[in-house]
């Protein structure tokens, strides 16, 4: 049992919300001995899934600054794979009271590319979907987010933050002028 073949599994899995038919054809032996078909796609075996932590955050992630990437590391710390799930952009116009930058799939992409996680996906409307789609055993909250109880998963609020004046998306879009 190849735990990094399992990670990569339940990665596409939550990416995806199941793997497909067509992927599932073109595992390995290996691979698909990890898995179960449940309706239409292929979710990991649960003995598999409990050797795996995983950790869920959130956010706009519109201007990536040092408070971010603070906070994304101390996250990874708590679990084998850190999901991050990123705003729609109808969210942010109605948290924030201003329109994002950049549109959610750029926002996904941008931090996708940051080494602490493990995957950036598009999170939904209802953020109960998207909690459904991940599963995570851990859902972790910024030191500026407001934390949310969430019925049979552990949550933490992380208490560090950057002391750099650039910490924040508000200071840097002030500083940016806009």
């Amino acid at each position: 049992m190849e735990i990094e073949a399992i990670k990569k599994a339940l990665l596409q899995q939550i990416e995806k919300n199941g793997i497909s038919e067509k992927e599932y054809l073109q595992l390995g032996k290996d691979g698909k001995s990890y898995l179960q078909k449940r309706g239409e796609k292929y979710f990991l075996k649960i003995e598999f899934r409990k050797l795996i932590s995983v950790a869920m955050t959130g956010g706009v992630f519109d201007i990536i600054h040092p408070g971010h990437i603070l906070t994304l590391s101390e996250a990874k710390k708590q679990a084998d794979l850190l999901i991050v799930a990123i705003a729609t952009d109808e969210t942010v116009k109605k948290t924030k009271k201003r329109e994002p930058m950049h549109r959610q799939p750029e926002r996904v992409q941008m931090a996708n590319s940051l080494k602490p996680v493990d995957l950036a996906i598009a999170g939904g409307a209802d953020w109960r979907q998207t909690l459904q789609q991940v599963s995570p055993d851990i859902v972790i909250f910024g030191y500026d987010q407001e934390e949310k109880k969430i019925e049979g998963i552990q949550t933490i609020k992380l208490d560090i933050f950057s002391s750099s004046e650039h910490s924040k998306t508000g200071k840097v879009r002030e500083k940016l002028g806009f």
